[in-house]
């Protein structure tokens, strides 16, 4: 499934798409410090996958990214594999948070969650209190970071049992990224704030637009047809 679904994507330019400039490291620093041991090995890996700093106007380059991300095909699927196995096993520190998996909890202290790396034109947050006897604020901080653990996008938001009790947002841009989430209960004791979490990952990033006109009009082929039928880029399903 990931190898049908990156030579869809190959050509793909995810960190070029990101904003220039990214904040002095990441707002969301004990997350991504707690995170990073798990993370190291995945970095060369996904920085292949998702063509970093390609220009789509280049064909060379087009067919180069074509190239790393056939070749990195089945570590992109062992990647995926991790993070459903690191849903039950990643117990100390930062939680994995798979795509379309809901986690359900109880946060007395804090919290916190490593999605799988963004290489998808959107991803979706979906954060709900659904129960629980704390009354302060459930403080909800959000980064998408790059390798380095700078942000490229920070959000705070804050639930309480009074309102608002839900967010959910689809973020765009954010391909080449590992999102951190932080849930922090503003008052630790023994009463906890109830939640479900979710994340999904889909669509084409505007640089895989590009570089179907610029392999179309080339009319190169490499690894099969660069230019698929349009449709939601959809892993994991």
């Amino acid at each position: 499934m990931f190898r049908k679904m990156f030579v869809v994507v190959a050509t793909a330019s995810v960190f070029a798409a990101l904003p220039a400039t990214s904040h002095a490291a990441s707002s969301c620093q004990s997350t991504w410090v707690k995170a990073t041991g798990k993370l190291q090995t995945f970095f060369a890996p996904v920085a292949k996958l998702v063509c970093k700093q390609l220009n789509t106007d280049d064909l060379a380059a087009a067919n180069q990214c074509i190239e790393d991300v056939l070749a990195y095909a089945d570590r992109a699927e062992q990647i995926h594999g991790e993070w459903n196995a690191g849903e039950s096993s990643w117990t100390i520190g930062p939680r994995a948070l798979p795509n379309d998996r809901t986690q359900t909890g109880a946060v007395s202290t804090e919290r916190q969650f490593v999605g799988e790396p963004v290489i998808t034109g959107s991803y979706e947050i979906d954060l709900r209190r659904t129960d629980g006897k704390a009354k302060n604020d459930l403080i909800v901080k959000i980064c998408f970071v790059d390798e380095n653990g700078d942000d490229v996008h920070y959000q705070q938001v804050r639930l309480n049992k009074d309102g608002p009790t839900s967010f959910k947002k689809t973020f765009t841009g954010m391909e080449g990224t590992y999102p951190l989430i932080h849930l922090n209960n503003e008052k630790w004791g023994t009463n906890a704030h109830q939640y479900t979490l979710r994340a999904e990952a889909s669509g084409e990033p505007a640089k895989l637009v590009k570089a179907r006109q610029t392999a179309s009009a080339s009319k190169t082929k490499i690894g099969g047809t660069l230019t698929p039928a349009p449709g939601k880029i959809a892993p994991n399903r």
